[in-house]
């Protein structure tokens, strides 16, 4: 008689935190305003938002939002 291999199904970790990217469709914040320019609303000290993506490429702001959370 042979025994079949068990294996453990990895559960999902509902703390875990979402992946956010610089994108519309992945982050509340993100607003595409047109040209390839993306703005992010979260920093409330600029009422305006950030620019984080120009001409479809990532600015020094790029996931300033992810990044403002670490100590």
């Amino acid at each position: 008689m042979v025994k079949a291999k068990v294996t453990k199904k990895r559960r999902k970790n509902p703390h875990r935190e979402k992946p956010r990217m610089c994108d519309p469709g992945m982050c509340d914040h993100c607003q595409y305003i047109g040209e390839g320019d993306f703005i992010c609303d979260q920093d409330l000290s600029d009422p305006e938002g950030v620019l984080v993506v120009s001409d479809w490429e990532p600015t020094e702001n790029y996931l300033k939002c992810k990044k403002g959370r670490r100590p």
